[in-house]
């Protein structure tokens, strides 16, 4: 059974899409509800099946592996043959916050551009990141194409990306980001946060919340003196 609904899963259905109800599969297959329930179960522990909670089941969307690199996004998912996409949620000019100014080696109530976007790969959300940028550095920003900047910066404005700092969590997902996610309340999220400077001046610091069963994160180590 498990075999008939992965080649049906495989055949007929794309990442993101809801698997039919265990009522219809019963019909079509003609077996029990409780084989089917324990193929949908097998599945979903196999990573290829997901549940969300109040919505059903889905076909796994893309999982990326990535290696901590200074990129933009929509680069890295070309590199791994995803298609991206980015939807802008909201865009606006506002007064920095303490915490936004320090990262920006800006004053307090500097005006900062807060960029709030919603990344996909191949149609299936991927992470949810808020930024912040200068608004000194970028005029007219907010009159630009918002959906890959660091192309923008270089395109319009000569600033291009030279460097970065980053640190990542762990967090579960409230529910405003498992929304937008489309995935379950305190499911577990990746969260990165950087600064990234282009030459000597800091230009961005965003937060991205990556779905933790989309997006794993490989460092390569090396030794740093004897222990």
């Amino acid at each position: 059974m498990r075999e008939i609904l992965e080649r049906l899963v495989d055949d007929e259905l794309h990442s993101g899409e809801a698997i039919p109800s265990e009522r219809s599969l019963v019909v079509r297959l003609g077996v029990s509800r409780v084989t089917v329930r324990q193929a949908i179960a097998d599945l979903v522990e196999d990573g290829v099946l997901e549940r969300v909670h109040g919505k059903g089941t889905y076909v796994t969307g893309p999982q990326v592996d990535s290696r901590l690199h200074l990129t933009s996004f929509s680069r890295e998912m070309r590199a791994r043959g995803l298609e991206p996409a980015t939807v802008v949620l909201s865009a606006g000019e506002e007064e920095a916050e303490d915490d936004v100014a320090y990262a920006l080696r800006i004053k307090p109530r500097s005006k900062v551009v807060r960029v709030e976007r919603l990344r996909t790969a191949d149609g299936s959300p991927m992470a949810y990141e808020v930024g912040f940028y200068p608004s000194m550095l970028f005029p007219g920003l907010l009159k630009r194409e918002l959906g890959s900047l660091y192309d923008v910066f270089a395109s319009e404005y000569g600033v291009v990306v030279t460097s970065g700092e980053q640190t990542v969590r762990a967090e579960s997902a409230d529910a405003h980001r498992a929304r937008i996610l489309g995935t379950a309340k305190r499911a577990p999220l990746l969260v990165q946060e950087r600064v990234t400077s282009g030459g000597d001046r800091a230009i961005e610091f965003s937060t991205s919340w990556y779905r933790a069963d989309r997006y794993r994160i490989h460092m390569a180590i090396t030794p740093r003196g004897a222990r």
